[in-house]
């Protein structure tokens, strides 16, 4: 058990990848370079054969599956191998600096609970595309303006094991939930600078990522566990409302729902008001 311990490394690097990536050696390689003791879990579909390097074969863990279809369900499913207190979440689309993936670590081991990606500046004459929208939205409702579309739906993006166990399996299959218990728990989140800048491998891998209609379903998903925990009005009072007005029979005034006695015979109310505004149009017909 105490060999056990001992060889528990830093941290753990998940990697879900769709075939024999030809990134997956290079980001071996910048794993490597990152003055960590680091695993590689690497999950693919079990049809695929991933060949790994023999420099590196003692530290990568190939976990074959085809229980998960896009890049979220990989991830989550190589979380629940990570032995690291650091887990640091990638794919096979993209390359990262050794020097941006130690921000990352930095961050988790500095005090962070998650560490994402500082999203581009926004620029008002850009339109911006709906997941990206989506992104801002959620961030908005849970006050977290200042991250602008920063979230977890986008790699890389590294968390540890306390936060893991908060989001769960679901928080990582569907990101914005995972988002929205984080922030419900007072987790610490920070933002890190992609510098030097990520580089999107530019072969087409399209069949584990996301469509926007899947996107925009998640978020949805998300809005609904807020709007579920903070009732129909925003945990707002309801005021001097009367709702129960509007399920009686017959015609009421519509003001009649927000007054419940709407009081004409004495001036300064707003019955009074109106009753006086009525009889001057009436005189002057």
């Amino acid at each position: 058990m105490d060999n056990l311990l001992d060889d528990r490394p830093e941290v753990s690097v998940v990697i879900p990848v769709s075939d024999d990536a030809k990134t997956l050696r290079q980001m071996l390689e910048n794993v490597n370079r990152m003055a960590f003791s680091a695993e590689v879990i690497v999950v693919c579909p079990t049809w695929t054969r991933i060949s790994v390097p023999q420099a590196y074969s003692s530290r990568v863990h190939v976990i074959p599956s085809d229980s998960f279809h896009t890049y979220d369900q990989g991830r989550s499913l190589g979380s629940y191998h990570a032995r690291g207190e650091v887990v640091l979440f990638l794919d096979e689309r993209v390359i990262v600096a050794p020097a941006l993936l130690k921000k990352y670590v930095t961050a988790i081991k500095n005090g962070a609970d998650i560490a994402v990606t500082e999203s581009a500046p926004f620029r008002p004459d850009n339109k911006l595309a709906a997941p990206r929208q989506a992104y801002r939205l959620l961030n908005h409702l849970l006050g977290l303006v200042d991250f602008g579309d920063s979230t977890m739906s986008k790699v890389p993006y590294a968390c540890n094991q306390r936060a893991l166990e908060i989001m769960g399996y679901e928080g990582l299959c569907t990101p914005p939930v995972g988002w929205v218990k984080a922030v419900k728990e007072k987790l610490a989140i920070v933002k890190i600078s992609p510098e030097p800048a990520i580089q999107w491998w530019n072969a087409s891998r399209d069949t584990m990522k996301k469509s926007k209609s899947q996107v925009l379903h998640d978020h949805t998903k998300a809005i609904r566990t807020i709007l579920d925990d903070i009732g129909r009005r925003g945990g707002l009072p309801d005021g001097e409302r009367y709702r129960s007005l509007l399920k009686v029979p017959g015609r009421l005034h519509l003001r009649s729902v927000f007054y419940q006695q709407p009081n004409e015979s004495k001036r300064g109310k707003w019955g009074g008001k109106r009753k006086k505004k009525q009889t001057n149009v009436r005189k002057k017909r």
